[in-house]
């Protein structure tokens, strides 16, 4: 069956459930965070799906929505607790947030449809040159049968994160319209600047008065992820000579060469194309700067455990100072900042329901709930650090940050289903 673009047939889009409806409106709204800005959000337009977030929470009836000048948006669901049950159950907070990678064009997102999926090669319409592959993409194969989700291939697709904005309004929308359905204190929260590794630098945590939380920004199915790198970033800075090349011979200090010698330094076998599972890497990222009198590069540091990432870091300042012996001439300048922490040992310390529940709610609709580390950052790493818990759920999307991004309709509604599962199983047992 040919694609469908959902952009122009509106007959395809109402036969969708309503997760899926949510979703194809909100990949439409270009939300792109960046990060060389110093402003939070790190670009406005975050904020045009932020303020339509709070818009539609009032309109289904939510409680206490408010926009705070950081586009973070808040919501309370009443529970259905007796109250004197309610006053002793965990506040549970679920979070998404809603700017998209800017690793990967993002504006004028065409979400569409591929229906009834058979398994083979698919060519994206808007670009034939990008193609959905089983070859290079095995986890296809898994959804032979389902309504493929993707964009039209010039542009990333958007389930990173805002399959977990879809999820979490829909689910909304069921709890308020059910009351039937068991509700523990709950909160809503969608953050900016996730992808920039910001999404919690400005968040009220007295605002968001949660004892417990999940981020739904996990990528697959059946999946929860409770374990993340630890994460530092290090810019390096060297500051050359620059003279006329032709009388340049022991006057011009290039600073582009020495900075291209310093990445070449970096193991090839600590890099995030050679790295997979528990592996650490270190990931020259950005140039910021590049001529011969000035030239400096982001490089990213991860590591699952603190003395691997310190190991990381130790090894970058050693060659820097290499190379300043190398090269008396030139200056260096080397910044390193952490970022966020491993969540395993946070989530340990504070409240180890918040996974093993996760896996029970999981059981009492007949699905196992496996476990996954997240070769990456997520919301839920500084917020279990600063001691609120919050493990990650899956939202059915795969390949994140690229054009070959996809998610499907069964896989939102998947995800719906057991997150609904999730916030019942913390009303039933948050006491326990």
């Amino acid at each position: 069956m040919p694609a469908i673009d959902l952009t122009d047939d509106l007959d395809a889009l109402q036969r969708l459930p309503g997760v899926a409806q949510r979703f194809v409106r909100y990949v439409q709204i270009d939300t792109q965070s960046d990060p060389t800005s110093e402003t939070t959000p790190s670009t406005e337009k975050q904020k045009d799906l932020s303020r339509l977030l709070a818009q539609e929470l009032g309109d289904l009836g939510a409680d206490d929505v408010a926009m705070d000048e950081y586009g973070y948006v808040f919501a309370t669901i009443p529970s259905t607790l007796p109250e004197d049950v309610a006053a002793q159950t965990p506040t549970l907070a679920l979070l998404a947030h809603v700017d998209t990678s800017p690793d990967a064009p993002g504006a004028n997102v065409i979400p569409t449809l591929h229906p009834d999926y058979d398994g083979s090669m698919i060519r994206l319409p808007g670009n034939p040159e990008v193609t959905l592959d089983p070859e290079r993409q095995p986890a296809l194969l898994d959804h032979c049968g389902h309504d493929l989700l993707t964009s039209d291939g010039t542009t990333l697709l958007g389930s990173d994160d805002k399959a977990g904005v879809a999820i979490l309004m829909q689910l909304v929308e069921h709890l308020l319209a059910d009351r039937s359905i068991p509700c523990p204190p709950l909160r809503i929260c969608f953050t900016v600047d996730e992808e920039i590794g910001r999404g919690v630098d400005k968040l009220d945590l007295d605002r968001l008065g949660a004892d417990v939380a999940y981020t739904l920004d996990g990528s697959s199915t059946d999946l929860l992820y409770a374990e993340t790198f630890n994460a530092a970033k290090a810019t390096v800075t060297v500051r050359g000579t620059m003279v006329h090349p032709g009388y340049a011979k022991g006057v011009m200090v290039n600073a582009v060469r020495i900075l291209a010698e310093l990445i070449s330094l970096l193991p090839e076998a600590e890099a995030p194309e050679t790295t997979d599972g528990y592996d650490g890497y270190l990931h020259p990222h950005t140039l910021h700067a590049g001529d011969p009198e000035e030239a400096a590069v982001l490089i990213i540091l991860r590591d699952f455990t603190g003395d691997g990432l310190q190991r990381r870091k130790d090894l970058v300042a050693d060659i820097v100072q290499f190379l300043r012996r190398k090269h008396p001439k030139a200056e260096f300048a080397l910044e390193v900042e952490d970022q966020y922490k491993n969540m395993r040992s946070y989530i340990a310390e504070t409240d180890p329901r918040a996974v093993a529940f996760a896996h029970a709610a999981a059981e009492t609709i007949g699905m196992t709930l496996e476990e996954d580390i997240i070769r990456g950052g997520t919301d839920g790493s500084r917020l279990s650090e600063l001691g609120l818990p919050t493990p990650n759920v899956f939202n059915g999307g795969h390949d994140y940050h690229s054009r070959f991004e996809w998610n499907t309709v069964q896989n939102l509604e998947r995800s719906l289903r057991y997150t609904t599962a999730l916030v019942q199983y913390w009303a039933e047992h948050g006491r326990d």
